[in-house]
């Protein structure tokens, strides 16, 4: 390789570094950023669950921040958010799995399995169930890891989560794969390739087609299993997603190496290479260089198929992949019998030896850790099962409460709606009253029109009879004022006043009209006057 060619690779490379890394200095910034803003508001549901998003964020960024969900899952202790706390311990299983702790992500994850039975979330819980599934295949726990899965199914299958359903059929299909029932494999795993076609999922048909491939595959019908990856790989190459036609690049390489065709593989093996290493996938790129040098190892390509066995081997270890690092043990052993270098044979068969029984090992502890993982459990027990009693007391307190409110308000709105009706009963028997009065008054008016009608008639009427009467006795105008003014009651000196005239001269009018009426005195007078007449004016 010339200076120029060398220089070309590696300048985009160091420029890919630097964005590479200015990218995750931004995430970082960003996080942090969000975090401080998180910390000033007050503990609610709504707190939990944005530090959790947060956590889950951090996750993608390959920065994951276990201090962030751990004061998510403190606030939701506090406050007695249940699902929180439990989504926050499941989230605790995930990270221990992929610290490679699975007897502690077992823990977590049966916590949490613990905390969404008391809630209703069918959702989480079957999601649980299935992440509590996958830590129990890496224990070999494979009965606990079925009955895991069909839980998880059950659950789902309620709810029609279809993606619940094949995840838990896809996850039931491998625990019989790894058990070696091909048939039984093949069922469940066709079932969830169907449901994914029916609902139109490339990306849940790719890993379908890929997992019945490798059935068919360690059931040596390569024909089919050829059908099934090859369909996996046209799905993969029309919808790339990080590694995922590096995978079945590397399906491909087994293929042909159980077939013989070591060429063949060793070329798949080596296009899936670039993509392991872009995305870091140190597992799969283990298994693809190990592979490349047992495939060499048949071409009789001693050197290549050492460098390929010890590199593979290398980043084996450092993911600490028990399987990876015995097949490269054995890989290094058919080396050196190959080059009659007895001596390293023995070494490194030694060292496959000790990889695989530490495989077999954990098989055969499997009672031992089940038994673990029930203690810890049963130690928090208490923790949980007070923690739950107080949430349900606080929930029936809380109903209570609840139901109490209602039913005042329902005896609030009956009250006011009875002194509403009576306020517009007493308002309309008082407007009765006052249309009554109102009625009454008018009649009244109307009887006082009519007695005044009667009475300006009758008075008309009496005075002429009064003036016929004064005609028939020649009384003069001053005498019947005089008259008048006695039938009103006034003595002889108010007479006088009201005339203007003097005592002597009403005397002298009186003793006129005395003479004029045939009469002694004011009653015989007034009485003759008044006789058979109601009123004298």
């Amino acid at each position: 390789m010339t200076l120029k060619s060398i220089k070309l690779f590696i300048i985009p490379l160091f420029f890919f570094f630097i964005q590479a890394e200015a990218q995750k200095n931004k995430n970082k910034i960003n996080i942090d950023s969000l975090y401080n803003e998180l910390k000033d508001k007050l503990n609610s549901t709504e707190k939990v669950d944005d530090l959790i998003y947060l956590y889950k964020k951090s996750s993608r960024t390959k920065n994951i921040r276990t201090d962030i969900l751990n004061e998510a899952l403190e606030i939701a202790k506090e406050i007695i958010y249940i699902k929180g706390i439990g989504v926050c311990y499941n989230r605790k299983g995930i990270t221990a799995r992929y610290e490679q702790d699975y007897a502690q992500s077992v823990i977590y994850h049966k916590r949490a399995l613990s905390f969404f039975e008391q809630t209703t979330d069918t959702f989480s819980k079957a999601k649980c169930l299935t992440n509590l599934a996958v830590t129990y295949r890496k224990l070999n726990l494979e009965k606990e890891a079925f009955d895991s899965y069909f839980k998880a199914l059950k659950l789902a299958e309620q709810i029609n989560n279809k993606k619940g359903i094949t995840i838990s059929l896809n996850g039931m299909g491998n625990v019989f794969l790894n058990t070696e029932q091909y048939d039984k494999a093949l069922h469940y795993l066709k079932k969830a390739l169907t449901i994914e076609t029916e609902l139109e999922n490339p990306r849940g048909q790719e890993y379908g087609l890929a997992n019945v491939g490798e059935v068919f595959l360690f059931k040596k019908e390569y024909d089919s299993a050829y059908y099934y990856f090859n369909k996996s790989l046209l799905l993969s190459l029309k919808n790339p997603r990080k590694e995922s036609t590096a995978i079945k690049y590397n399906f491909f390489g087994l293929l042909y190496q159980k077939k013989k065709e070591y060429a063949k593989s060793i070329n798949f093996y080596q296009k899936a290479i670039p993509d392991f290493e872009k995305y870091k996938n140190n597992r799969y790129l283990s298994n693809s260089l190990i592979n490349i040098g047992i495939n060499q190892l048949e071409l009789k390509q001693f050197k290549k198929a050492k460098n390929n066995i010890q590199l593979g081997l290398e980043k084996a270890i450092q993911v600490k992949s028990k399987e990876n690092s015995t097949l490269g043990y054995k890989a290094l052993t058919d080396y050196y019998k190959l080059t009659k270098d007895y001596k390293n044979a023995l070494i490194t068969q030694q060292y496959a030896t000790v990889y695989h029984d530490s495989i077999v090992n954990e098989a055969s502890q499997k009672n031992i850790i089940s038994t673990q993982v029930a203690y810890e459990t049963y130690k928090k027990d208490e923790e949980i099962q007070d923690l739950a009693k107080s949430k349900k007391i606080s929930d029936e307190k809380a109903k209570s409460n609840y139901w109490r409110f209602i039913y005042s308000v329902l005896f609030s709105v009956v009250i006011i709606a009875g002194l509403l009706y009576l306020i517009v009963l007493l308002r309309k028997n008082s407007d009765l009253e006052i249309q009554q009065k109102n009625t009454e008054l008018q009649n009244y008016l109307l009887y006082i029109d009519e007695l005044e009608r009667k009475s300006a008639d009758n008075t008309k009427i009496e005075k002429q009879e009064l003036s016929h009467k004064f005609d028939e006795y020649e009384l003069s105008k001053r005498q019947i004022e005089v008259l008048k003014h006695i039938s009103n009651g006034l003595n002889n000196t108010e007479i006088a006043e009201k005339m203007f005239v003097s005592n002597n001269t009403i005397k002298t009018h009186i003793s006129n009209i005395y003479t004029k009426l045939d009469v002694k005195n004011r009653v015989q007078a007034i009485k003759k006057i008044t006789s058979n007449h109601r009123f004298f004016l």
